[in-house]
Parts: structure tokens; sequence; C-alpha cells
């Protein structure tokens, strides 16, 4: 087990790159004059990326190994960001750069959830998961909270080196957790048939379409959730430190509870039924953190710490009730097409809010796209658990 919660460090450092630009993002449209629309892509490219390197990554853990594949992945991540806090000082620089950061960065994301359940019984399926996903959180939140108050303060160049050290050391981390790990022998591609690669069931199909409908909730959410609390805080006089500080903590300590509370309920009740209410909860908790923004920066901070939570909650549920419902010989290669179908649509959810903010100027409106996932996400689960009782 020292093994498994060393992993969930190393998860913890990797991810400080993961919401650098998402945390530095008020001061960086300030900086380089940035347009919403226009931050906004460069949130898409660094998805986009993110979901191809998901379904690489995913298929060679069926031939290579995860263990292989994730310190691969884990090393390349922190120089990817390395090259990203020297060389991006302006748009273009960033989009070209956010490009390489996000093919590293997605994989060592599906390595990482093999592992655990590797490290872990069935039984503690969700909460292996639910783990590792809350090891991330709390990368996220050092991730908003480091870059938005270093970024204040020094600047956006040192925020992006200063998250670029930790992955190093995420990455040093990871290395030192697997030294002794003996999986399964990998699978060789060629003992798949055609038939057996592209198999999937009704059940995975509701859950790649309830997987894509959350990440475009979670990554729309995750990209402009930071700037929203950071402008319900502006009529305070916050140092760089505090104003951080309360950014981070309000989107990401909620989405690391969440991950660890909901993914271990779901050892013990039925998945669909938790992915149900999370889905609905998570669509209420968008419209409400859009409508927040009229109602005072208590309402906001309140609202999006709720929503945070049940937004990012069903996550490892999700990926435990594919494990539960795919074949082992198939979960890397299906769990690598959830992936890049859900990053990848998901992945425009931060270029359509940014498009509908320009246009209308409205919180309450942009979310509202955002909450079409969580309600799409509520329906597949629903039949999901419909398809259960027969």
């Amino acid at each position: 087990m020292r093994a498994f919660y060393l992993l969930c460090l190393s998860r913890a450092g990797l991810c400080l790159g993961t919401m650098m630009f998402a945390g530095a993002l008020p001061t960086i449209r300030s900086e380089w004059q940035l347009e919403a629309a226009s931050a906004g892509t460069v949130q898409t490219v660094f998805s986009l990326t993110n979901a191809l390197a998901l379904l690489v990554a995913s298929w060679w853990c069926d031939s290579l190994g995860a263990r292989r594949v994730y310190l691969l992945f884990s090393w390349l991540g922190a120089a990817a960001l390395m090259l990203f806090a020297v060389f991006a000082h302006s748009y273009l620089s960033a989009l070209v750069l956010m490009a390489f950061v996000g093919l590293t960065q997605g994989g060592a994301y599906t390595p990482a959830l093999l592992l655990a359940m590797g490290m872990n019984g069935p039984a503690r399926r969700g909460y292996a998961i639910g783990m590792v996903l809350a090891a991330s959180s709390l990368g996220y939140f050092l991730s908003v909270f480091i870059a938005g108050w270093s970024a204040m303060r020094w600047g956006a160049g040192v925020a992006f080196s200063l998250c670029a050290a930790g992955a190093l050391l995420g990455a040093l981390a990871g290395s030192l957790a697997l030294v002794g790990y003996r999986e399964p022998q990998p699978r060789t591609l060629g003992r798949k048939t055609k038939r057996e690669s592209y198999a999937i069931t009704y059940a995975t199909l509701l859950l790649l379409i309830g997987y894509i409908a959350h990440s475009w909730e979670l990554l729309g959410n995750w990209a402009w959730a930071p700037s929203l609390v950071s402008e319900a805080l502006s009529g305070f006089s916050l140092d760089p430190l505090s104003a951080g500080l309360i950014v981070a903590a309000v989107i990401h300590l909620a989405g690391m509870i969440a991950t660890l509370i909901v993914g271990t309920v779901s050892d013990y009740f039925n998945r669909a039924s938790v992915l149900m209410f999370m889905g609905a909860a998570g669509a209420l908790g968008s419209l409400l953190m859009g409508g927040s923004a009229n109602w005072g920066p208590g309402w906001t901070l309140l609202l999006v710490s709720i929503g945070s939570f049940f937004i990012l909650g069903d996550s490892g549920v999700l990926s435990a009730a594919m494990a539960d419902n795919v074949p082992p010989q198939q979960l890397g290669s299906v769990m690598g097409w959830r992936s890049l179908l859900g990053f990848g649509i998901g992945s425009f959810a931060p270029f359509s809010f940014g498009v509908v903010m320009d246009t209308t100027h409205s919180w309450g409106a942009s979310y509202a796209v955002l909450a079409c996932g969580g309600g799409v996400a509520c329906l597949a689960a629903c039949l999901l658990w419909r398809q259960h009782l027969k």
C-alpha cells in the first residue's frame, strides 16, 4: 500500500501543470491582452491533444504495460512543462506549446487508473480510483493556487516554472512508487481479434455517453471557474496569496473530497444510481454557479464549491463502472476511446463558454452551456439503471 500512496503523490505532482493556465488566466488575459474566446482556444488545444494522448496511452497499456507508459509520460510531461515555462510569452507561443503539454499530460491518466486497480482488489475499485482522482484534485488545487498567486505576484513565467518543478517531483515519486511493482504480463495486440477490439455493449455505450457529457461540464468548469471566483473577489483588497488560496480551495478541494467519498460510496451501492444523482446535481450546480455571479461573492464562493463537488464527484464512479462492465482484455482500448471522445468533445466546452460570454457578457448564459452536460449524464445513468433492473 505504500507504493499505492506514493503513486497518488506522484499524480498530485504531475497534475500541477494541468490547471496552471486556467489558474493564471486572470493575469494572462491582462498581460497578453487576450479575449475570452482566445483564452478558451488555448484551453481547447490542451484538451484536444490531451484526448489524443489518452487514446494512444490506453492502447500502449495493452502492449507495453501500464507501468512503462506511466513512467514515460510522467517524465515527458515534466519536460513539456519546463519548455512551456521558458518559451510561452504570448498567445501564439502558448497555443503551440500547450499542444505539447496536452500530449504529455494526458498520457499518464489512464495508466494511473489501471495501476490503481492493479494495486487494489475489485472490492476496493471505487476507493482506489477515487483516491487517485483525489490526489489529482489536490494537484489541481495546488496548480490553481500556485499559478494564480505567483502570476499575480511575479508574472505568468514564474507561475509556470513553479508548476513545472512540481511536475518534476511527481515524475520522481512515480518512479520510486513503481520500482518493485510487477503487473500482469502485457498482452500483445496480435492476440486480440478485430471483433474483440471493437465489441461494445449497451451498458458500455451509455457509460461512454455519460463520460462525454461529464467531460463537457467538467472541462468547461475547470477552465472558467477560477475567473468567476476571481471576479467575485475583485471587490476585496486581498493579497495575491490569499486570493490564489481562496480560488484554488473553492474549486478543487471540494472536488478532491468528492472523488474519494463518492468513489467509496459506489463500492457499496449501485453505481448507476450514484451516477444518476451526481449528473442531476452537477447540472443544477452549473446553473446555480452561473446565477451566483449576480448574487454576491458569498453566494458565488459557496455555490462554486458545491457545484465543483458534484461536477467532479462522478469521475471515479464512471471509471469503476466501466471496469465493471468491460472485460479486462478490452478495458485499455475501451478506456482509450472513452478518453478520446470525452476529452475531444469536452475540449470545445471552454471555447463555447467563451463565445457565449463574449456575446452575452452573462455568466448565467455561459454556465447553462455546461449544465447541458450534466443533464445528458443524468439521462444516460437513468437508462443504465433501467438496464440493470432487467
